[in-house]
């Protein structure tokens, strides 16, 4: 995409509305004059979109501009969304009023009334009238400024769980491997998926999980969703501390320390599908760099992936691009298995595995060549 202002290449987006593009942010407040008058009630937009996925908003501005930022656990996350979905979907509230009554500061009160005149008193809404105050004082998302704001509240979310030392100093000065944890706990405590660009999508056993067919990646958040509950079990319910759980990233144990804190179900569910959770800096099976990358508008291709899966045979970015399309095509195949594509990988037969699976596809043997099998030294 290019920038509204200068036309550079950029993946920045206005975090507001998603749809204006800018590659800094001297270009964004050029254009704030402006775009501001199109971009203030898309919030609830996004809000609405997010309700009907059934997902908590990851939206700075939805999550500041509509108390998600005023939620101090992960569980009353589940239970604000659970809140307007009962508004949106079963009360038939509009984007047009929710976004008055937040634009008015009344939004607490026209959600209580809305429910009471209904007789709507479900266990969202009464969760609710015990925690009112997760809606007050809702103010106008601003930037810079609400975002110094957030991750301030973050940071006060996450520090308990900090060594007395650690404390102390600045984030940015802890080692980068604890500083992925630090990223991690914040995703975790603040009711995120893991972004699918991040190097803890694949560290943490993301994945792994399946990824499904259908446009939205239902199935593939819903999986990721089932595995950040596992760590949020871990960490909110049985208080893992940053340090503990950097020893195990260390070590390549994460997996075993979940197993210790899970339920019987929980177990069977990880050995079930096989979910894969490595070390810090420990390698990793290329597949899931394919994988990140065929999914991704934003991912890089990495050398093992432009070696292993056959992009170094593409002569043109064309033929580039649309041999990551078959992958992403082929990964959201239901009988896709990554553990099946990499040992096809390793005996040079990508080609015969990826015909198996989609057998109606056009397809050049000579792209998915590859220096494998090694021969023995």
């Amino acid at each position: 995409m290019k920038c509204s202002i200068c036309e550079k290449s950029t993946i920045q987006r206005c975090s507001r509305c998603h749809t204006k593009y800018y590659c800094s942010k001297s270009c964004q407040k050029k254009d704030y004059s402006n775009h501001v008058q199109e971009c203030p009630s898309k919030s609830v937009n996004i809000l609405v979109d997010y309700v009907y996925k059934d997902l908590i908003p990851i939206d700075n501005a939805v999550r500041y501009e509509y108390g998600f930022y005023n939620c101090m656990h992960p569980g009353e996350l589940s239970k604000l969304l659970g809140l307007y979905q009962g508004l949106i979907k079963y009360l038939n509230c509009s984007k047009s009023q929710l976004h008055s009554w937040w634009e008015s500061g009344n939004l607490a009160f026209h959600i209580k009334k809305t429910f009471e005149d209904a007789n709507f008193i479900n266990a969202y809404y009464q969760w609710f009238l015990k925690n009112e105050h997760v809606l007050h004082g809702l103010r106008k998302y601003e930037g810079e400024k609400s975002d110094k704001e957030i991750a301030d509240k973050v940071y006060g979310m996450v520090k308990p769980y900090l060594s007395e030392h650690d404390q102390t100093i600045p984030i940015k000065s802890l080692p980068e491997s604890k500083r992925n944890v630090f990223a991690f706990y914040v995703t975790i405590l603040c009711g995120y998926i893991v972004k699918i660009e991040e190097q803890n999508w694949i560290d943490f056993g993301f994945c792994s999980c399946k990824s499904g067919d259908d446009y939205n990646d239902y199935l593939r958040l819903t999986e990721e969703n089932r595995l950040a509950s596992f760590y949020e079990d871990l960490i909110v319910q049985k208080g893992c501390k940053v340090d503990e759980f950097h020893d195990a990233y260390l070590s390549g144990t994460i997996l075993n320390l979940l197993r210790r804190n899970c339920s019987s179900n929980d177990c069977n569910w990880l050995s079930e599908n096989k979910i894969e959770v490595r070390g810090y800096h420990q390698p990793n099976k290329s597949v899931y760099d394919l994988k990140q990358y065929a999914l991704s508008e934003s991912a890089r291709l990495v050398p093992p992936v432009y070696v292993d899966y056959g992009f170094i045979n593409c002569r043109t970015e064309d033929e580039k691009r649309q041999f990551k399309h078959m992958y992403r095509k082929l990964i959201k195949t239901p009988r896709f298995d990554p553990r099946d594509l990499h040992e096809a990988c390793l005996a040079g037969k990508i080609f015969d595995y990826v015909k198996s699976i989609l057998p109606d596809e056009v397809l050049k043997a000579e792209l998915f060549k590859n220096p494998y099998p090694l021969k023995d030294i």
